[in-house]
């Protein structure tokens, strides 16, 4: 039932954000009453924790298990669509509720931090520009993800291919085409 309830919880949260998310449209989504929450979580507030808590956790096993650079960029096309934990991280990386603004954005800190060093890993070790190429990769995924949140898939897919062109061959030479 946590689970359940988590995975209902986030969908709402991504979809009208915390303020807009009461206790009340989580226990109806899930089918149960409104103290039966409280079984599985103290508070509304510890419930979104919880819920950011795994969101980044996830996301964090997505980018450690990527060997694809591209893959993974054009993962999160599909991820925005069909994904209700990663919007719900989404979303609230980019509008965290007060409570939370420092802590969540230290986590994406640490979160594109992580992506840094899985494209230097990535990248030939002789490559110069390894540190530089790190960070146009979160250059292109930051654009990606304003794209999905304010245009639409079309767009961002555009944005991704444009990107990808100029960053292979800025960084790629040599690499493996995909």
């Amino acid at each position: 039932m946590k689970e359940t309830i988590k995975k209902a919880a986030a969908a709402l949260f991504a979809e009208h954000g915390y303020a807009g998310t009461s206790l009340a449209q989580i226990s109806e989504k899930v089918g149960i009453k409104k103290p039966s929450l409280y079984a599985h979580f103290k508070s509304k507030d510890h419930l979104f924790e919880c819920i950011i808590q795994d969101a980044f956790d996830a996301e964090t096993k997505r980018v450690e298990a990527a060997d694809d650079l591209y893959k993974l960029l054009e993962s999160y096309l599909f991820l925005y669509e069909e994904d209700a934990l990663f919007r719900f991280l989404l979303t609230s990386s980019f509008f965290p509720p007060d409570f939370l603004k420092k802590r969540i954005l230290k986590k994406y800190d640490e979160y594109l931090q992580s992506l840094e060093e899985k494209v230097k890993m990535v990248l030939p070790s002789d490559s110069v520009h390894t540190e530089d190429a790190a960070i146009m990769y979160t250059i292109i995924l930051d654009s990606l993800l304003v794209e999905l949140c304010y245009g639409t898939r079309e767009r961002s897919q555009k944005r991704l291919d444009t990107a990808w062109r100029v960053y292979e061959q800025a960084f790629m030479k040599g690499q493996k085409k995909r």
